[in-house]
């Protein structure tokens, strides 16, 4: 029997810099939900890319050259630099690297690859790419093409922008938000609010910046993230399909023509794409940082656009920052710590759980405390230890150990639903221990007898292969 599917996505990255820890907490949330999926049996499209694009990567190439050449830096040199050397910490033999953009985003890209495996965040890394993929710009050109047919390109300031303020284009779009499932429930009225107020004067013209070249200019990266998720879908199958540089543009027209209109004759190729499409969206959950508020109602007009509502996104669950002496970290301004400096003084499994033992109200900016490090060390080696106790000494009231953990159990799932994954750990590590160790005899589990417990055991370590697979491994070994 085929499995049902599920699409899970989020706020793709610009790399740029490495991973902050509100960035990274988001994977890490996200990735739990991703597993807590494939254990009810769903086949879980969870893919990753960078969003190779902007202006910043430039205040690095022209800092590091400068400095690299001896010229007079200036302010924003400085700063940048301060940054590269005691903030990201980069290997003086990379730096010759800086001086070309694309190396720096290829750099950051691979950094951020490396340490999302460390925590064993389990994305489509077979799938993933980035934005000067070839496919990805000519998939850009099609959807402006589809903008302008529908006359959703507009001009302000003789620049050209996109024309929100339309009610041809805010009414079907408002309609489309009402019918779409936020957590928390509230965040719907702040989505619609930013929605009403998106208007036409900000350009999608920029003349410096990295992106998909439209005539004269770039897109701006804040008009061509939204419709990733398309992208995303078919991605794993063009490669096996006959698309080329010369072709592409207009088979993703093609494709695109027949998601609006399902009874459209187009080629087979786009046929084939619009069949995969269909297979893998909506997108059932996207998770976003609650300050890109603004983009998701963009992203909202965009799919209104090009997506019928039985494939929009389903839900969208906002989640908070991090933040440090009450400021949002934010790693390309220097604030807080990143997830390669957290790694650096941490263990993976010690870096994953310290995300999830965050506020249990994810909705909510969290500040981040070094001593939950410390906290969750403790309880993990005190975990341990209780495990390897239930492993090698028999129980001795089953019927009570089973009951105890059957009830958890519906109370766990309850938790993990509604993402609230501190408390989940608090049961797991704290509550459950409590309960059971009595439980325990003093007589070492009789060789040939392990079974009659693996219930009990496995209970404990298809949870952690859910909140924290790497502590599951170390429980298993021992």
């Amino acid at each position: 029997m085929e499995k049902k599917k599920y699409f899970l996505d989020i706020a793709h990255m610009h790399p740029v810099c490495p991973l902050s820890l509100s960035h990274a907490r988001i994977f890490v949330l996200a990735d739990v939900w991703a597993r807590w999926k494939r254990k009810q049996e769903f086949s879980v499209r969870f893919p990753i890319c960078m969003h190779y694009s902007g202006s910043t990567v430039f205040k690095i190439t022209s800092a590091v050259s400068n400095f690299l050449q001896k010229r007079n830096l200036n302010d924003s040199d400085q700063k940048t630099l301060d940054l590269i050397f005691n903030f990201y910490k980069i290997p003086k033999e990379h730096l010759y690297e800086f001086t070309e953009p694309i190396n720096v985003l290829d750099y950051f890209s691979d950094v951020i690859l490396k340490d999302l495996r460390s925590i064993q965040v389990s994305c489509d890394y077979n799938d993933y790419f980035n934005t000067t993929s070839q496919w990805y710009q000519e998939f850009v050109l099609s959807v402006f093409d589809i903008y302008a047919e529908k006359r959703f390109i507009t001009t302000h300031n003789n620049n050209k922008s996109l024309n929100y303020p339309d009610s041809l284009f805010r009414d079907p779009a408002v309609k489309r938000l009402n019918e779409t499932e936020f957590s928390p429930s509230t965040a719907k009225a702040m989505v619609t609010e930013s929605l009403r107020k998106l208007d036409d004067e900000w350009s999608f013209e920029r003349s410096d910046s990295i992106g998909t070249r439209i005539d004269e200019y770039v897109v701006d990266p804040m008009f061509d993230a939204e419709f990733l998720g398309i992208f995303n879908a078919i991605y794993p199958y063009l490669k096996d399909l006959s698309i080329s540089q010369l072709n592409a543009r207009d088979i993703f027209k093609e494709f695109l023509h027949k998601t609006e209109n399902s009874n459209k004759k187009v080629s087979s190729v786009a046929n084939e794409l619009y069949s995969h499409l269909q297979e893998i969206l909506p997108v059932d959950i996207f998770f976003v940082e609650r300050h890109l508020q603004n983009w998701i109602a963009k992203r909202i007009y965009t799919e209104t656009i090009l997506l019928p509502p039985n494939i929009s996104t389903h839900k969208y669950f906002f989640l908070g920052s991090i933040t440090n002496s009450g400021q949002v970290d934010s790693a390309s301004r220097g604030y807080g710590m990143t997830l390669s400096h957290l790694l650096e003084i941490v263990s993976p499994i010690n870096a994953r759980l310290s995300f999830l033992y965050t506020s249990d109200s994810l909705w909510r900016n969290h500040e981040w405390e070094p001593t939950v490090v410390e906290q969750i060390r403790k309880k993990t080696h005190k975990f341990i230890n209780f495990y390897k106790i239930l492993k090698n000494y028999e129980i001795e009231n089953y019927q009570r150990a089973h009951a105890i953990i059957n009830k958890d159990a519906i109370t766990i799932e309850s938790l993990i639903g509604e993402g609230r994954f501190k408390k989940v750990l608090h049961i797991l590590f704290d509550e459950l221990p409590k309960a059971i160790y009595p439980l325990i005899g003093r007589t070492p589990t009789i060789l040939g007898k392990e079974n009659e417990k693996l219930d009990i055991l496995d209970f404990f370590l298809n949870y952690f292969e859910i909140l924290c697979p790497s502590l599951r491994e170390k429980l298993y070994e021992n």
